[in-house]
């Protein structure tokens, strides 16, 4: 690794600038930006950064893929190793103390760089960046104690573990809820696919750098970097695989679940592209043969017909289930309106008697008429109503003997008719 130690430019005393070495190192260093004094503090020059990528700070390190995001790691723990070998005015060790994705870039050519000096280095000391960095920051940082080089090998562990899990470590923003997962040791990080074996030894790396003890962390970032590349070796992408990468459509858009690109062997893709259950290339369906309807179309002709033929279904078995339910109440009536078995239908109306007549010549025994069952009596007969029996009510099982239609003679009917009074 090479080193720098730049001094501040002849024409300028000790005390006319105050970053006067970490300005003059970032003008030669390959992963450095330079910086220009500005009224309010400093900024790139304008123009220097045409063409330039940048990262999006929500997303860290997650999603680029694990040998593109160790080369960008790696790039950027150059930049510190060659800060921390500078002294500030006060001939104190440097400390950047802000490694976030929000002070990276990457240029044309795929080498990430590092803005050397941060906000909060001419403002009030210890003065915190925006909450959506705080998921970077040592937690002696974020706490406003003492920082050392020690607090850039935090920031650079975290980079590192976003890299191996494909994600984000801190989703808040709080500092409380930051702070108490470091103390309470919650972090950890997922187990890694085969393809990824060859990484193992990365998890410890980046345990040994998240720790909340600065003692127990790497000294400084030569050290970190010296344990990554040792492991990675030659699984760490190129300059190149990393600028091709970033030329795509929006790449810090993209979601940390992505297909691997086909100018990298299977061991340069991302944690999250190879444990995801689905991958954004199969969620497309295959585009089918131009001889056949789009898929969508065929979806829906056939939802369509399903619809149709259950609609015929439905429409033929409530048809048979009225035509049924018709000839049901049709068949219960009729049997209503029917009479009951064993109950006698109602005779025929039976003329009533005549009461007999006297004849001018005597005789020795009465005469009487007996009518003719089921004939009517005519209308001049005497003008004497017929009368009906009465038939047995329905539902009774034996019925009624019907009265006899005329009564026996009286004995003193007999003696008027004997004697003609």
């Amino acid at each position: 690794m090479v080193r720098f130690a730049v001094s501040p430019h002849p024409s300028q005393g000790p005390s006319s600038e105050r970053f006067a070495a970490q300005l003059a190192l970032a003008r030669v260093h390959p992963n450095l930006i330079a910086l220009e004094r500005t009224p309010g503090g400093y900024a790139i020059p304008r123009g220097e950064g045409r063409g330039w990528f940048e990262l999006r700070a929500r997303r860290g390190f997650a999603g680029y893929g694990l040998a593109r995001a160790l080369r960008m790691l790696l790039d950027v723990l150059a930049g510190l190793s060659a800060l921390e070998d500078t002294r500030a005015d006060k001939g104190q060790s440097f400390v950047h103390g802000e490694v976030v994705p929000a002070m990276l870039r990457v240029d044309p050519q795929g080498t990430t760089r590092l803005v050397p000096l941060a906000p909060w280095h001419w403002s009030a000391p210890g003065t915190l960046p925006v909450a959506e960095r705080y998921g970077h920051l040592a937690p002696e940082r974020l706490l406003g104690d003492a920082i050392d080089p020690r607090a850039d090998v935090f920031s650079a562990g975290v980079l590192l573990w976003e890299a191996l899990a494909g994600r984000r470590l801190f989703e808040t923003d709080s500092i409380d809820g930051i702070v108490t997962r470091l103390m309470g040791d919650k972090i950890t990080l997922p187990e890694l696919p085969p393809e990824l074996g060859w990484a193992l030894p990365l998890k410890a790396v980046a345990m040994c750098a998240l720790s909340a003890d600065p003692e127990q962390r790497f000294a400084n970032c030569v050290e970190l970097a010296e344990a990554i590349a040792a492991v990675a070796g030659d699984h760490v992408a190129t300059h190149a695989d990393v600028a091709q990468f970033l030329r795509g459509p929006e790449p810090v858009a993209r979601p940390s679940l992505f297909d691997e690109p086909p100018t990298l062997p299977k061991h340069h893709s991302s944690l999250s592209a190879l444990v995801a259950p689905l991958r954004a290339s199969e969620r497309i369906a295959p585009k089918p043969p131009e001889h056949d309807s789009p898929l969508p179309q065929r979806r829906v002709g056939r939802s369509v017909w399903m619809i149709a033929a259950i609609s015929c279904v439905v429409g033929a078995v409530g048809a048979s289930a009225i035509a049924r339910y018709s000839v049901s109440e049709e068949r219960q009536r009729a049997a209503a309106s029917a009479p009951a078995r064993g109950v006698a239908l109602p005779m025929a109306a039976a003329p009533a008697p005549i009461a007999p007549v006297a004849s001018a010549a005597p005789s020795s025994a009465p005469s009487i008429s007996t009518p003719i069952e089921g004939a009517t009596t005519p209308a001049d007969d005497h003008g004497k109503a017929t009368k009906t029996l009465k038939s047995v009510p329905a539902g009774k099982g034996t019925p009624l003997k019907p009265r006899p239609t005329t009564k026996a003679p009286r004995a003193t009917d007999k003696a008027a008719a004997k004697y003609g009074i």
